[in-house]
């Protein structure tokens, strides 16, 4: 029987993170989800996980700090002897415009959302490297493509990332490990939830698909990604925003089919 891989999910007990973690555990590997602070839902992710894989366990640390990382990756690589999969998922989403920002609030979102997907490649590498195979995931975001008002600090972390994303598929591939980075759009979680009662009517009218994502939605594609099934790609930023900005006024298709009965 093969030996199960160790996976790390980043921001892995609450929302998409959470999701992904289930999803990962679910696949047959051992996931360590790491967080930075709430508590019970960390307890509760970690039963969940356990359920499937029992060796899973959860770690607290901020990936934003160097340190900690270092920390936390010696921890879950010298417990179990390896790791084979990273889900690089943390990350803040705010609102801000130039005129409000200070330096803190930029290091913030940077530190957060850019630093500590670098520190968390940086240092599993090492073990993936070993044993000459890994699977990296990056969380990118629509927003490293397209610019919105009031989102310079979280779309400059992410169009980071996906430079992050593309070097170190070259620089890791003569190791057999793959980066690869999912972009989402509008997820429904607690993350977002206030920005989708604000502004959720206008903006779903831009989806082909007409609705927003699901933890579970991004979690199936993080999935396949981190699978042996995934292994001949990388250095990709995979698009889950439901066709968001990819056409012009898509609700007009929606009228068109209800026009023509397509639509209950």
């Amino acid at each position: 029987m093969e030996q199960r891989k160790v996976a790390i999910v980043t921001g892995g007990t609450r929302g998409m993170g959470q999701a992904i973690s289930i999803e990962l555990a679910r696949r047959g590997n051992i996931v360590c989800a790491i967080y930075r602070s709430h508590e019970k839902c960390a307890q509760e992710t970690l039963e969940k996980l356990q359920g499937f894989v029992p060796e899973s366990q959860i770690y607290k640390a901020d990936v934003s700090e160097e340190e900690e990382v270092r920390q936390a990756v010696a921890k879950i690589g010298g417990h179990f002897g390896r790791i084979d999969i990273l889900v690089n998922n943390a990350g803040i989403f705010d609102f801000k415009f130039i005129d409000e920002m200070d330096a803190a609030y930029l290091d913030k979102v940077i530190g957060t959302n850019f630093k500590s997907q670098f520190y968390m490649l940086k240092y599993t590498a090492e073990y993936m490297k070993k044993s000459h195979y890994g699977r990296i995931a990056n969380a990118s975001s629509i927003s490293g493509h397209f610019a919105d008002c009031g989102l310079v600090a979280y779309a400059a972390s992410k169009a980071g990332v996906d430079m992050l994303t593309k070097i170190s598929a070259a620089e890791l591939g003569p190791y057999n490990i793959t980066v690869n980075a999912y972009a989402p759009g509008i997820i429904h979680t607690d993350m977002t939830d206030t920005m989708i009662q604000a502004r959720g009517a206008e903006q779903v009218r831009a989806l082909c698909l007409n609705r927003f994502g699901t933890g579970e939605d991004v979690a199936a594609l993080v999935g396949f990604l981190t699978s042996a099934e995934g292994g001949y790609v990388t250095g990709e930023i995979i698009g889950i925003d439901g066709g968001m900005f990819k056409v012009q006024n898509t609700y007009l298709a929606y009228e068109h089919a209800k026009n023509k009965g397509g639509l209950q």
